[in-house]
């Protein structure tokens, strides 16, 4: 009979954490561009929609960080980055995959595209980025508790 209910429990553990494969992949897959593009013309919109995907620690790092420099630069140099999730030639799925998860806390890797322009460049540069970004579950749904860039 334990023998049962530890078979059932593992069962309901594996089907939690394929649940939050999913979840968290299309949570990283929707914050990310939010979280990496800005426009120097409407910078509070841009920073508050990505904030509204954030939870600590990485939503304290990055408010001080699109204050004290983002924000500032971005004006400076009219700056605007258009973040998308890389898709293969062919138009398949974007270029993301779950690294580990288990029902409440998840590891995405993203592979970004990053179209950027402002004074500082002669015509938009495009960089390929690649970002292992960490997900939590929270009661507002997965938000993104780190962001690093490989």
């Amino acid at each position: 009979m334990a023998a049962t209910a530890a078979l059932g429990l593992q069962h309901r553990e594996a089907e939690r954490t394929a649940e939050a494969r999913t979840a968290a992949l299309a949570a990283a897959r929707k914050a990310a561009p939010v979280i990496l593009s800005y426009d120097y013309r409407h910078l509070d919109r841009d920073f508050r929609a990505a904030r509204s995907h954030l939870t600590a620690p990485f939503l304290g790092q990055y408010r001080k960080t699109t204050t004290s420099v983002v924000a500032p630069t971005a004006k400076k140099y009219r700056g605007v980055v258009k973040a998308t999730v890389a898709r293969p030639a062919d138009g398949g799925a974007p270029a993301a995959s779950v690294v580990s998860a288990t029902p409440d806390r998840a590891v995405v890797l993203l592979f970004m595209n990053q179209a950027t322009t402002s004074t500082q460049v002669s015509g938009p540069r495009l960089d390929l980025n690649r970002v292992r970004m960490t997900l939590v579950r929270t009661p507002q749904g997965w938000k993104v508790r780190a962001v690093d860039a490989l």
